[in-house]
């Protein structure tokens, strides 16, 4: 498996929209760079780049792709070599009806009979109008 230097974990992220913070979360540090990116669900990604020369051990680089980039190594080289950005899953869609509906009146609906693929998508007034009719 071809491994990353610093360098090509740096142009991932640029290429990929991450932007750099200036040191560690709650501390500065000299040593290392601190990028992050929020991805369409809502998930932080953060990776600490080191500022040497040296190419990662190829098991760190291995965590680093699987756990902070969250990328495959083929998506990552694709970023790196023509600047191609991986292909993120977009944002999961929200909950149709809004507001979750309260845990009891769940409780009361199912005790009911009534089925949870029913429950989907209603709010707490026609979750209860439901209740009731039944």
């Amino acid at each position: 498996m071809r491994v990353a230097r610093p360098r090509g974990i740096r142009r991932f992220c640029m290429v990929d929209g991450w932007r750099c913070s200036s040191a560690a979360p709650g501390r500065h540090t000299s040593k290392h760079e601190v990028w992050e990116t929020t991805l369409p669900g809502g998930d932080v990604l953060r990776t600490v780049i080191s500022k040497g020369r040296s190419p990662y051990p190829k098991g760190l680089f291995a965590r680093i792709l699987k756990r902070q980039l969250r990328v495959t190594a083929s998506q990552f080289w694709q970023a790196v070599d023509r600047g191609v950005p991986p292909d993120r899953p977009q944002a999961r869609a929200t909950r149709p009806g809004g507001e979750p509906l309260p845990y009891d009146l769940v409780q009361q609906l199912l005790a009911a009979g009534i089925a949870l693929d029913e429950l989907r998508g209603l709010s707490a007034t026609e979750a209860k109008q439901l209740l009731d009719g039944r």
